[in-house]
């Protein structure tokens, strides 16, 4: 706002609180409830003044246009929703029939558009939206501001700023890599940069056409059934060792293109070539390669817990119970922990030796894979972190609070969107980005 309207909130004030004390009864019973009858009077008064300010500015642009040349052509209304309900905006279609000229003023020069939304309640639906199911989401809209907007609509609303949240990601991300091409007499950088990466399953579903003729009644439309998959999401952290704040990133992409998005975040927290990277993540099927791909020099920790959770479920397939599974994982935890994994592996060899176990010999390739990557309390020494309980955390908050809810299938293409939606937020990136959603020129 450019003006100070202290005076009328004064007076606005005054009047509420007058006409309220004179026409309410009981009000000393009801003394605490007071403000949720006074919010709807505020409402529906937000909502009056919304419309005559918007009338009064489309007969402005219609004169202005008028004055060109054009005249009304056709006498036509806009609903449009604002933060206090919808208002019905006269929106004129005007015509020169001379020179063909045509024009929807309202429309084009206040982005006034019939069934539109302001940005306010933009904003609101995708707050929910981004948060709860969208059923979900559609009663908490209800309960905070007083009026309904259909599921399916958040459902649009979300989805398409979601669109516009997956392009101010890759934007900022790039924004953010171009750092890492300045020289280091410029930008030193940070000393040490921790990176972690994991990954979680979300299920999607996709509808194909059932197998045979069966159509439907009316349209005669090939019958269609979901088909559903889990399918890896992974998401990233960067942040320096000195410090608690972090970026983090989330795709369903492959970790190529995850370590890219990972790689511009660490330049924004500090990233340079001087900087040394330390890497925990899990023994996944080369995500240690993608990372070692695209951090140099990098110091790769295999995710500690990880590795004792692969120590159980040997234990216990070579059949090893209560106290012996207990004595026989801190028997190797022990040698690994202090860099002994050459150690713990030669014992492994020689268990495998005498029984023969396929998931024994799974474990010792998972040992020798990972023998330089095991040296915990040397890690904890240096004051690095041994497990990956950071992105893990992460996984929680980003895709799985909102992705994995009970019940939520999606299709592919909306994944990368809605996960963007979600790093906004994480990132505490969510206020510059709708600023600059706010910024945009009108329709």
């Amino acid at each position: 706002m450019d003006g100070n309207y202290d005076d009328v909130i004064a007076v606005a004030s005054s009047k509420v609180a007058e006409a309220f004390l004179q026409r309410e009864s009981t009000l000393e019973d009801r003394a605490r409830c007071l403000d949720a009858d006074i919010k709807e009077i505020l409402r529906l008064v937000g909502l009056g003044a919304v419309r005559q300010i918007l009338e009064e500015l489309g007969q402005r642009v219609v004169g202005a246009a008028e004055e060109s040349g054009l005249v009304v052509n056709r006498r036509l209304t806009s609903k449009f929703s604002v933060v206090f309900g919808a208002v019905e905006v006269p929106s004129p279609y005007l015509w020169d029939p001379v020179s063909r000229r045509s024009a929807r003023p309202v429309r084009e020069r206040l982005g006034i558009e019939c069934r539109g939304r302001s940005e306010t309640v933009v904003r609101a639906l995708t707050d929910f939206g981004a948060e709860e199911s969208f059923g979900q989401s559609a009663k908490r809209f209800k309960e905070h501001y007083g009026w309904e907007v259909g599921r399916t609509s958040i459902l649009r609303v979300v989805e398409g700023v979601a669109v516009e949240a997956e392009e101010y990601v890759e934007h900022r991300l790039q924004e953010s890599r171009k750092a890492f091409d300045t020289p280091l007499a410029a930008r030193p950088g940070c000393e040490q940069l921790l990176v972690e990466l994991d990954g979680c399953e979300i299920r999607t579903g996709v509808l194909k056409p059932r197998p045979g003729r069966e159509r439907t009644p009316v349209r005669r439309h090939k019958r269609r059934r979901r088909h559903q998959e889990w399918r890896d999401v992974r998401v990233g952290l960067a942040r320096r060792l000195d410090e608690v704040d972090r970026t983090a990133v989330a795709r369903l992409a492959p970790y190529e293109e995850v370590t890219e998005q990972l790689f511009c975040a660490a330049v924004g927290r500090g990233l340079s070539s001087r900087t040394k990277t330390v890497a925990v993540a899990d023994g996944g099927n080369g995500l240690r390669d993608a990372l070692a791909e695209r951090f140099t020099p990098m110091q790769f920790i295999l995710d500690q817990p990880h590795l004792k959770g692969h120590l159980y479920e040997t234990a216990e397939a070579l059949g090893y119970g209560g106290q012996q599974r207990e004595h026989w994982v801190s028997g190797h935890m022990d040698k690994i922990d202090v860099g002994g994994a050459n150690e713990a592996l030669t014992d492994l060899r020689t268990e495998y030796r005498r029984r023969r176990k396929h998931r024994l010999r799974r474990l010792i390739g998972y040992v020798k894979r990972f023998g330089d990557a095991m040296h915990y309390a040397h890690y904890r020494a240096q004051g690095l972190p041994t497990g990956s309980g950071e992105v893990e955390s992460a996984h929680r908050t980003i895709p799985q609070k909102r992705l994995k809810i009970s019940g939520a299938t999606w299709h592919p293409k909306t994944i990368n969107p809605m996960l963007a939606l979600r790093v906004v937020r994480a990132n505490d990136w969510w206020e510059d980005f709708c600023q600059n959603r706010a910024k945009r020129p009108a329709a």
